[in-house]
Formats: structure tokens, C-alpha cells, sequence
């Protein structure tokens, strides 16, 4: 009865009473050192374009190893076997980097990033926590796209880019920011800051008789 092989790790299974006096060399040439390899072993190859990993049975190939590393190029697609498998990746190419079985989701490695990926058979996923369980993200740079995360910093430069908002201290109590259209300052509320006040309440006091009148007459009608 001859050998088989793994159907994920493609290890040497050898049966009973083969390679006799020979075993020892293929326990560890076709399992321990691939064993090995699917732990720690490193890939590492430049990508643009596409580009199937390679697959052998119990030999040496790039699929079996743990880490993918695309040490550069444009990036593309890289093909790996329809089996359950998780791999480290690390993109150094100048654009985006696709792991896929050829079918179903893939998973998407943006230029700088070293990301865990996990593969059921037909999809691949990225390894990624929706909760950060308080902790805080740090060494962002600037936001490019829409949906990018930015600083306190970022965000609080963004907010005052319009006026110059002066610092605070103790003599800004009681005053406000007013702005000459270029800078801004902290100046107490002076009378000429409020120059259409008694115009603008004697009008409203004028709506609110008339209102008032308004109901009265009405009231009278009915009554």
C-alpha cells in the first residue's frame, strides 16, 4: 500500500512496512521539516500581478509556509490552496495586495501593512478586533480617504482652522472669542457689541402686543 499525504500540510503519511531502512529520511524530509516550514518558514517574493503559490506533496513549496512576505513590486492577487490554512502577510509593494483560493471573499492587504489572515477552504479573512478594549491607536498619520481614523491633534486643528483660537487663562473669564476676520482674540462684551439690543427687543415687545391684541379681540368675538 504506498503513501499519502496530508490534504492541508501535504505531509508524507507512509504506510505500513514502506520505505524500509529509509523511513527515518522521509519522517524528516517529508513531515518534520515540513512540519517546520508550516509554522515558521518564511516566502518571500516581489509581486505585481498574479501569482499562484506553489504546492508539492511531501516536499519543499510556498503554500505550506507561515509567512508571506511580498518584499516589493506593484502588488496583485496571490492564489493559495482551497484548504483551511492561516498565514502572516506583510505587504511591502507600492499598491494592494489580494490573497484568494480563486473563488469566494479575499482578503485585502493595503501597501505597509502586516496583517494575520485565516482561510476555511474557499474564503480568506483578515484577523481584525472590533474592540479595542480601551486602547488607544497611536502613530496615525495623516487621513487620505474618507473613512480614515485621525489625531486628537488632526481633529483639533481641524476644528479652530478657521479662526486662530487664542489660549485661556484665568483673565478670559466673563469674555468671548471675536474675530476681526483673520484672528481671533478674547475681548469683553462692550456696548457697542450690543448696539441693535433695544432696537431688537422694543420689536419684539411690539410683535407680542399686536399678539396679544390679536387674541384679545378674537376672545371678545366669542365670548
Amino acid at each position: 500500500m504506498p503513501s499519502t499525504f496530508s490534504p492541508r500540510f501535504r505531509l508524507n503519511f507512509q504506510a505500513p512496512g514502506d520505505n524500509l531502512n529509509t523511513w527515518g529520511l522521509i519522517l524528516n524530509g517529508g513531515v518534520f521539516q515540513l512540519l517546520e516550514d508550516a509554522l515558521a518558514r518564511r516566502a518571500a517574493f516581489a509581486l505585481s500581478g498574479a501569482k499562484t503559490l506553489t504546492t508539492a506533496n511531501g516536499a519543499d513549496d510556498e503554500a505550506r509556509c507561515a509567512f508571506l512576505d511580498v518584499t516589493g513590486g506593484a502588488g496583485g492577487t496571490i492564489t493559495a490552496p482551497a484548504v483551511e490554512k492561516g498565514y502572516i502577510v506583510r505587504n511591502a509593494a507600492s499598491g494592494d495586495v489580494t490573497v484568494t483560493t480563486g473563488g469566494g471573499q479575499v482578503a485585502l492587504i493595503k501597501p505597509g501593512e502586516v496583517v494575520a489572515i485565516v482561510g476555511d477552504g474557499a474564503n480568506f479573512r483578515r484577523v481584525q478586533p472590533t474592540d479595542m478594549v480601551g486602547a488607544r491607536l497611536t502613530g496615525l498619520g495623516a487621513p487620505l480617504d474618507p473613512a480614515d481614523a485621525v489625531t486628537k491633534g488632526y481633529a483639533d486643528a481641524l476644528a479652530f482652522n478657521e479662526v486662530d483660537l487664542p489660549g485661556q487663562g484665568p483673565g478670559t473669564v466673563g469674555k468671548y472669542v471675536k474675530s476681526d476676520g483673520s484672528s481671533a482674540s478674547w475681548e469683553p462684551v462692550t456696548t457697542a457689541d450690543v448696539t441693535d439690543y433695544a432696537a431688537d427687543q422694543a420689536s419684539r415687545t411690539t410683535a407680542l402686543r399686536e399678539d396679544l391684541e390679536g387674541y384679545a379681540l378674537v376672545m371678545a368675538l366669542i365670548f
